[in-house]
């Protein structure tokens, strides 16, 4: 059941994220926005992205819940993976700043949003190196090997986009890596 409700929680952000791009601003492009673009500050749909990430924050947390009741275990790759969960829940309640940069915001705001974004990104970086030095065989240790170097490539990659280095749409960036968390959500959380 718990596993089910991890997946539901998956298909739910992803739904909304594609809901939310219909009720995005004009200005806004998929390629070069974020997905907390979809929810900064003085956007009027704001709320329907800020319902996804705590909405998928809540749904992903009750199933890992439900999972540890199931398998009676609680460990490392569990703990990092709700602090996850929280996180991204976290970010819905603050929102980035708007696209528009003549726009005043609160700074404060989108540097919390920003703080639980990165904690997340640590805490699922760290889920997913722990399962690979604590995995028993081998082509496990190199599928999350593999995942580990997408997360942070892709990571490494958004963070140059989003400073100019790289001249490369970060809203691509940024939804592929969610597509190799989200595969990685429920395939690690699949074998454990």
């Amino acid at each position: 059941m718990g596993q089910k409700i991890i997946l539901s929680s998956i298909i739910f952000f992803i739904t909304v994220i594609i809901i939310a791009q219909f009720f995005a601003q004009p200005d806004y492009l998929w390629t070069e926005n974020t997905v907390s673009e979809l929810a900064a500050q003085d956007h009027a749909n704001k709320a329907i992205m800020q319902i996804g990430f705590i909405g998928f924050g809540l749904i992903f947390n009750i199933g890992l819940i439900l999972k540890i009741i199931e398998t009676q275990q609680l460990n490392v790759p569990g703990i990092l993976l709700m602090l996850y969960g929280i996180a991204i829940l976290i970010t819905g309640f603050y929102s980035e700043r708007p696209i528009d940069s003549t726009i005043s915001y609160a700074i404060n705001e989108a540097k919390i949003h920003s703080l639980f974004a990165m904690i997340a990104g640590f805490s699922l970086s760290f889920a997913i190196l722990w399962n690979m030095i604590t995995s028993a065989s081998v082509p496990e240790k190199i599928t999350h090997l593999i995942f580990l170097f997408l997360v942070m490539g892709f990571s490494i990659a958004y963070g140059f986009a989003e400073n100019g280095a790289l001249n490369f749409g970060k809203g691509i960036i940024q939804r592929s890596l969610y597509l190799v968390s989200f595969i990685w959500l429920y395939w690690g959380q699949t074998l454990s």
